[in-house]
């Protein structure tokens, strides 16, 4: 079978390819969406791996409270610091 993102021939079983990771027809099909997308070798010696690349996500509103936070912990200090003169 052949990619029709990128035309290059995959796997007829292949469920996203490999060389652009578009979806397949097989993909699609699919009635499991529980499916592996790569079962070769290299994969088991990049599986421990796969901890450090973790996406996390945070959210606007934590960003947002410590920006006031340590904004209102500078005013204080700018406030109550002790001033030479």
């Amino acid at each position: 079978m052949f990619c029709y993102n990128c035309g290059k021939e995959i796997d007829d079983n292949a469920v996203v390819c490999i060389h652009c990771g578009v979806e397949t027809k097989n993909m699609r099909n699919k009635e499991d969406k529980n499916v592996i997308i790569n079962n070769s070798a290299s994969s088991s010696s990049s599986s421990s791996n796969n901890i450090g690349r973790i996406k996390r996500h945070h959210s606007l509103l934590l960003d947002i409270i410590m920006i006031f936070i340590t904004g209102g912990l500078w005013i204080i200090w700018m406030i109550v610091r002790p001033k030479y003169y």
